[in-house]
Protein backbone atom coordinates (compact mmCIF):
# COMPACT_ATOMS: atom_id res chain seq x y z
CA UNK A 1 0.00 0.00 0.00
CA UNK A 2 1.19 3.15 -1.00
CA UNK A 3 2.37 6.20 1.49
CA UNK A 4 -0.53 8.23 -0.04
CA UNK A 5 -3.26 5.84 0.44
CA UNK A 6 -1.56 5.19 4.19
CA UNK A 7 -2.37 8.54 4.90
CA UNK A 8 -5.89 9.14 3.57
CA UNK A 9 -6.79 5.64 5.30
CA UNK A 10 -5.05 7.68 8.70
CA UNK A 11 -7.10 10.79 8.02
CA UNK A 12 -10.50 8.95 7.16
CA UNK A 13 -10.19 7.09 11.10
CA UNK A 14 -9.50 10.75 12.76
CA UNK A 15 -12.33 12.03 11.41
CA UNK A 16 -14.68 8.88 12.32
CA UNK A 17 -12.87 9.49 15.66
CA UNK A 18 -13.34 13.13 15.40
CA UNK A 19 -16.85 13.12 15.21
CA UNK A 20 -17.80 10.50 17.54
CA UNK A 21 -15.65 12.15 19.96
CA UNK A 22 -17.15 15.76 19.69
CA UNK A 23 -17.40 17.78 22.60
CA UNK A 24 -20.96 17.79 24.13
CA UNK A 25 -20.74 21.33 24.33
CA UNK A 26 -24.28 22.05 23.42
CA UNK A 27 -25.82 19.54 26.63
CA UNK A 28 -23.00 20.97 29.03
CA UNK A 29 -23.94 24.28 28.35
CA UNK A 30 -27.49 23.18 29.36
CA UNK A 31 -26.54 21.34 32.25
CA UNK A 32 -24.72 24.44 33.43
CA UNK A 33 -27.13 26.85 32.99
CA UNK A 34 -29.65 24.85 34.85
CA UNK A 35 -26.83 24.45 37.93
CA UNK A 36 -26.30 28.23 37.97
CA UNK A 37 -30.06 28.58 38.36
CA UNK A 38 -30.63 26.08 40.97
CA UNK A 39 -28.11 27.39 43.38
CA UNK A 40 -29.26 30.83 42.39
CA UNK A 41 -32.84 29.83 44.32
CA UNK A 42 -30.64 27.73 47.17
CA UNK A 43 -28.63 30.65 47.94
CA UNK A 44 -32.01 32.77 48.32
CA UNK A 45 -33.04 29.76 50.38
CA UNK A 46 -30.26 29.66 52.98
CA UNK A 47 -30.01 33.25 53.73
CA UNK A 48 -34.02 32.44 54.54
CA UNK A 49 -32.83 29.55 56.65
CA UNK A 50 -29.80 30.86 58.56
CA UNK A 51 -32.49 34.44 58.99
CA UNK A 52 -34.99 31.88 60.61
CA UNK A 53 -32.71 30.22 62.64
CA UNK A 54 -30.73 33.02 63.95
CA UNK A 55 -33.34 35.60 64.99
CA UNK A 56 -34.49 33.07 67.51
CA UNK A 57 -31.40 33.61 69.62
CA UNK A 58 -32.24 37.41 70.15
CA UNK A 59 -35.87 36.49 70.76
CA UNK A 60 -34.87 33.98 73.08
CA UNK A 61 -32.60 36.70 74.78
CA UNK A 62 -35.51 39.22 75.02
CA UNK A 63 -38.83 37.57 75.39
CA UNK A 64 -36.54 35.85 78.37
CA UNK A 65 -35.04 39.04 79.89
CA UNK A 66 -38.33 40.47 79.56
CA UNK A 67 -40.23 37.29 81.79
CA UNK A 68 -37.49 37.78 83.97
CA UNK A 69 -37.60 41.55 84.96
CA UNK A 70 -41.22 41.51 84.69
CA UNK A 71 -41.35 39.72 87.69
CA UNK A 72 -40.95 40.87 90.75
CA UNK A 73 -40.28 38.24 92.92
CA UNK A 74 -37.00 37.44 90.78
CA UNK A 75 -33.87 39.60 90.29
CA UNK A 76 -33.99 42.01 87.45
CA UNK A 77 -31.35 40.32 85.06
CA UNK A 78 -30.49 39.34 81.58
CA UNK A 79 -31.01 35.73 80.37
CA UNK A 80 -28.87 34.21 77.92
CA UNK A 81 -28.48 31.15 79.09
CA UNK A 82 -29.63 28.71 76.21
CA UNK A 83 -32.58 27.15 76.10
CA UNK A 84 -34.21 23.43 75.36
CA UNK A 85 -32.96 22.10 72.27
CA UNK A 86 -30.98 25.29 71.40
CA UNK A 87 -27.63 23.48 71.05
CA UNK A 88 -28.96 21.16 68.10
CA UNK A 89 -30.62 24.65 66.48
CA UNK A 90 -27.33 26.62 66.88
CA UNK A 91 -25.55 23.70 65.47
CA UNK A 92 -27.66 23.65 62.63
CA UNK A 93 -27.46 27.26 61.88
CA UNK A 94 -23.69 26.30 61.40
CA UNK A 95 -24.52 23.67 59.00
CA UNK A 96 -26.59 25.98 56.96
CA UNK A 97 -23.57 28.47 57.04
CA UNK A 98 -21.65 25.75 55.80
CA UNK A 99 -23.86 24.61 52.78
CA UNK A 100 -24.10 28.48 51.72
CA UNK A 101 -20.60 28.42 51.34
CA UNK A 102 -20.83 24.96 49.45
CA UNK A 103 -23.09 26.53 47.13
CA UNK A 104 -21.43 29.03 46.12
CA UNK A 105 -18.55 27.04 45.24
CA UNK A 106 -20.71 24.86 43.34
CA UNK A 107 -22.31 27.92 41.44
CA UNK A 108 -18.41 29.01 40.26
CA UNK A 109 -18.10 25.63 39.63
CA UNK A 110 -21.52 25.89 36.96
CA UNK A 111 -20.17 28.80 35.77
CA UNK A 112 -16.79 27.74 34.83
CA UNK A 113 -18.80 24.57 33.13
CA UNK A 114 -20.60 27.51 30.92
CA UNK A 115 -17.97 29.34 29.68
CA UNK A 116 -15.82 26.22 28.73
CA UNK A 117 -19.16 24.35 26.99
CA UNK A 118 -20.87 27.82 26.08
CA UNK A 119 -18.55 30.11 24.81
CA UNK A 120 -15.38 27.86 24.21
CA UNK A 121 -13.05 29.88 26.68
CA UNK A 122 -10.47 29.01 28.67
CA UNK A 123 -11.91 28.14 32.37
CA UNK A 124 -10.18 26.65 35.61
CA UNK A 125 -12.49 24.51 35.53
CA UNK A 126 -10.51 21.67 36.93
CA UNK A 127 -10.28 23.98 40.09
CA UNK A 128 -13.55 25.55 40.40
CA UNK A 129 -14.54 21.60 40.15
CA UNK A 130 -12.08 20.51 42.95
CA UNK A 131 -13.21 23.41 44.91
CA UNK A 132 -16.90 22.35 44.69
CA UNK A 133 -16.18 19.11 46.08
CA UNK A 134 -14.12 20.35 48.99
CA UNK A 135 -16.52 22.32 49.91
CA UNK A 136 -19.37 20.47 49.65
CA UNK A 137 -17.54 17.48 51.92
CA UNK A 138 -16.63 19.72 54.32
CA UNK A 139 -20.63 20.84 54.49
CA UNK A 140 -21.87 16.99 54.44
CA UNK A 141 -19.33 16.03 57.16
CA UNK A 142 -20.79 18.41 59.78
CA UNK A 143 -24.45 18.28 58.57
CA UNK A 144 -24.46 13.68 59.30
CA UNK A 145 -23.31 14.91 62.74
CA UNK A 146 -26.27 16.59 63.18
CA UNK A 147 -28.05 13.02 63.18
CA UNK A 148 -25.58 12.11 66.75
CA UNK A 149 -22.11 11.78 64.84
CA UNK A 150 -23.51 9.91 62.44
CA UNK A 151 -20.40 9.41 59.02
CA UNK A 152 -21.45 11.00 55.57
CA UNK A 153 -23.16 8.79 53.35
CA UNK A 154 -20.75 6.89 51.06
CA UNK A 155 -20.44 8.27 47.18
CA UNK A 156 -23.12 5.94 44.82
CA UNK A 157 -20.84 3.71 43.01
CA UNK A 158 -22.55 5.08 39.69
CA UNK A 159 -21.81 8.76 40.56
CA UNK A 160 -17.87 7.34 42.80
CA UNK A 161 -16.53 5.57 39.39
CA UNK A 162 -18.48 6.95 36.40
CA UNK A 163 -17.44 6.03 33.19
CA UNK A 164 -14.43 7.19 31.19
CA UNK A 165 -16.01 7.33 28.21
CA UNK A 166 -13.51 7.33 25.68
CA UNK A 167 -10.79 9.15 27.32
CA UNK A 168 -8.46 6.18 26.72
CA UNK A 169 -8.74 5.93 22.98
CA UNK A 170 -9.85 9.74 22.26
CA UNK A 171 -7.54 11.59 24.79
CA UNK A 172 -6.41 14.20 22.56
CA UNK A 173 -9.52 15.72 22.74
CA UNK A 174 -9.24 17.97 25.40
CA UNK A 175 -12.27 19.65 25.79
CA UNK A 176 -14.60 16.97 25.79
CA UNK A 177 -11.70 15.48 28.13
CA UNK A 178 -12.00 18.78 30.35
CA UNK A 179 -15.98 18.66 30.06
CA UNK A 180 -16.93 15.49 31.37
CA UNK A 181 -14.24 14.91 33.96
CA UNK A 182 -15.71 18.27 35.16
CA UNK A 183 -18.97 17.42 34.99
CA UNK A 184 -18.10 14.22 37.44
CA UNK A 185 -16.19 16.59 39.82
CA UNK A 186 -19.41 18.72 39.97
CA UNK A 187 -21.38 15.59 40.34
CA UNK A 188 -19.82 14.29 43.54
CA UNK A 189 -20.34 17.91 45.13
CA UNK A 190 -23.76 18.08 43.82
CA UNK A 191 -24.44 15.02 45.91
CA UNK A 192 -22.76 15.54 48.82
CA UNK A 193 -25.00 18.46 49.24
CA UNK A 194 -27.72 16.47 48.31
CA UNK A 195 -26.55 14.26 51.59
CA UNK A 196 -26.05 17.21 53.92
CA UNK A 197 -29.00 18.75 52.94
CA UNK A 198 -31.06 15.61 53.64
CA UNK A 199 -29.33 15.34 57.17
CA UNK A 200 -30.02 18.77 57.34
CA UNK A 201 -33.94 18.84 56.95
CA UNK A 202 -33.82 15.51 59.13
CA UNK A 203 -32.81 17.89 62.27
CA UNK A 204 -34.87 20.86 61.39
CA UNK A 205 -38.25 18.46 61.56
CA UNK A 206 -36.78 16.74 64.90
CA UNK A 207 -36.83 20.81 66.05
CA UNK A 208 -40.39 21.46 64.68
CA UNK A 209 -42.23 21.67 67.96
CA UNK A 210 -39.74 23.58 69.87
CA UNK A 211 -39.33 26.33 66.98
CA UNK A 212 -43.15 26.39 66.39
CA UNK A 213 -43.50 26.81 70.40
CA UNK A 214 -40.40 29.36 71.06
CA UNK A 215 -42.23 31.64 68.16
CA UNK A 216 -45.25 31.83 69.22
CA UNK A 217 -44.53 31.65 73.13
CA UNK A 218 -42.01 35.11 72.36
CA UNK A 219 -45.04 36.23 70.71
CA UNK A 220 -47.78 35.88 73.15
CA UNK A 221 -44.69 37.51 75.67
CA UNK A 222 -43.85 40.28 73.20
CA UNK A 223 -47.59 41.03 73.15
CA UNK A 224 -48.90 40.85 76.59
CA UNK A 225 -46.08 43.43 77.14
CA UNK A 226 -47.58 45.74 75.20
CA UNK A 227 -44.53 45.09 72.70
CA UNK A 228 -46.58 43.89 70.34
CA UNK A 229 -50.28 44.83 68.58
CA UNK A 230 -52.68 42.29 68.38
CA UNK A 231 -53.66 43.78 65.10
CA UNK A 232 -50.77 43.04 63.79
CA UNK A 233 -51.48 39.50 63.89
CA UNK A 234 -55.07 40.32 63.27
CA UNK A 235 -53.69 41.97 59.75
CA UNK A 236 -52.49 38.71 58.89
CA UNK A 237 -55.10 36.65 59.38
CA UNK A 238 -57.22 38.64 57.39
CA UNK A 239 -54.72 38.42 54.26
CA UNK A 240 -54.95 34.72 54.87
CA UNK A 241 -58.36 34.52 54.64
CA UNK A 242 -58.41 37.44 51.95
CA UNK A 243 -61.27 39.25 53.49
CA UNK A 244 -61.64 42.45 54.77
CA UNK A 245 -62.79 42.06 58.56
CA UNK A 246 -63.30 44.11 61.42
CA UNK A 247 -62.63 43.39 65.28
CA UNK A 248 -65.84 44.57 67.22
CA UNK A 249 -64.10 44.67 70.53
CA UNK A 250 -60.01 44.37 70.80
CA UNK A 251 -60.48 44.38 74.84
CA UNK A 252 -62.16 41.56 74.51
CA UNK A 253 -60.65 38.51 75.96
CA UNK A 254 -62.07 35.98 72.80
CA UNK A 255 -60.45 38.51 70.51
CA UNK A 256 -56.49 37.92 72.49
CA UNK A 257 -57.31 33.98 72.31
CA UNK A 258 -57.78 33.59 69.06
CA UNK A 259 -55.00 35.96 68.39
CA UNK A 260 -52.84 33.55 70.27
CA UNK A 261 -53.75 30.45 68.83
CA UNK A 262 -53.42 32.39 65.20
CA UNK A 263 -49.97 33.52 66.38
CA UNK A 264 -48.86 29.19 66.59
CA UNK A 265 -50.68 28.76 62.91
CA UNK A 266 -48.56 31.38 61.85
CA UNK A 267 -45.58 29.82 63.00
CA UNK A 268 -46.47 26.71 61.62
CA UNK A 269 -47.04 27.69 58.66
CA UNK A 270 -43.27 29.12 58.57
CA UNK A 271 -41.95 25.73 59.36
CA UNK A 272 -43.78 24.30 57.27
CA UNK A 273 -42.46 26.18 54.75
CA UNK A 274 -38.93 25.62 54.90
CA UNK A 275 -39.48 22.09 55.39
CA UNK A 276 -41.41 22.09 51.93
CA UNK A 277 -38.28 24.16 50.32
CA UNK A 278 -35.89 21.26 51.90
CA UNK A 279 -37.48 18.60 49.56
CA UNK A 280 -37.86 21.01 46.93
CA UNK A 281 -34.10 21.01 46.58
CA UNK A 282 -33.15 18.07 47.37
CA UNK A 283 -35.26 17.11 44.75
CA UNK A 284 -33.74 19.71 42.88
CA UNK A 285 -30.39 18.46 43.36
CA UNK A 286 -31.58 15.16 42.59
CA UNK A 287 -32.92 16.10 38.99
CA UNK A 288 -29.14 17.97 38.77
CA UNK A 289 -27.76 14.42 39.09
CA UNK A 290 -29.68 12.60 36.85
CA UNK A 291 -28.41 15.20 34.04
CA UNK A 292 -25.22 14.65 34.81
CA UNK A 293 -25.25 11.20 34.55
CA UNK A 294 -27.18 11.11 31.09
CA UNK A 295 -24.35 13.69 30.23
CA UNK A 296 -21.81 11.15 31.16
CA UNK A 297 -23.92 8.09 28.93
CA UNK A 298 -24.08 10.80 26.03
CA UNK A 299 -28.22 10.77 26.53
CA UNK A 300 -30.38 13.67 26.02
CA UNK A 301 -30.64 15.51 29.26
CA UNK A 302 -33.99 15.71 31.14
CA UNK A 303 -33.29 19.32 31.68
CA UNK A 304 -37.37 19.81 32.23
CA UNK A 305 -36.99 17.65 34.96
CA UNK A 306 -34.81 20.51 36.93
CA UNK A 307 -36.59 23.20 35.57
CA UNK A 308 -39.97 21.74 37.09
CA UNK A 309 -38.26 21.16 40.78
CA UNK A 310 -36.93 23.95 40.85
CA UNK A 311 -40.36 25.80 40.17
CA UNK A 312 -41.31 24.69 43.18
CA UNK A 313 -38.45 25.48 45.31
CA UNK A 314 -38.78 29.14 43.48
CA UNK A 315 -42.91 30.11 44.01
CA UNK A 316 -42.49 28.85 47.93
CA UNK A 317 -39.72 31.61 48.21
CA UNK A 318 -42.02 34.32 46.20
CA UNK A 319 -45.30 33.79 46.95
CA UNK A 320 -47.43 36.53 45.61
CA UNK A 321 -49.46 38.66 48.08
CA UNK A 322 -52.96 38.68 48.17
CA UNK A 323 -55.06 41.54 46.23
CA UNK A 324 -54.65 45.06 47.45
CA UNK A 325 -58.04 45.94 50.01
CA UNK A 326 -58.62 48.50 52.65
CA UNK A 327 -56.66 46.85 55.87
CA UNK A 328 -58.00 45.37 59.00
CA UNK A 329 -58.63 47.65 61.41
CA UNK A 330 -61.13 47.98 64.90
CA UNK A 331 -64.78 48.70 64.03
CA UNK A 332 -64.56 52.00 65.38
CA UNK A 333 -61.87 53.40 63.69
CA UNK A 334 -63.75 52.16 59.81
CA UNK A 335 -66.67 54.04 61.36
CA UNK A 336 -65.02 57.14 62.08
CA UNK A 337 -62.97 57.28 58.29
CA UNK A 338 -66.71 55.81 56.93
CA UNK A 339 -67.74 59.00 58.19
CA UNK A 340 -65.34 61.41 56.71
CA UNK A 341 -65.91 60.21 53.29
CA UNK A 342 -68.31 62.85 51.15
Amino acid sequence: MSIRLIQIAALGVMAALAGCAAAPRAPATSLAEAGIKATASFSAEVRDTQAQLGSLDVGDAFTSTLRQCSNPRLTCKEIVDPAELSDERRQLARVVGLRAQALDALGSAYAALQTEAAYDQGADLSGAAGDAVTAANAFAAEAARLDRGATPAALPGEVASLADFGFGLLGEHLQRKRLLAASREIAKATLQIRNGMTAEAASFHRLTEYLVGERTAARITLMKAGYLSPDDVFKQVAEQLNLNLTVPDPNSESYRMAVQASMRALAQQEVIAVQQRYEAAIATLSALLQSHAQLEKGKALSIANVERVLTRLDASLNVPGPAPRQQAQPQGQGQQQQQQQP
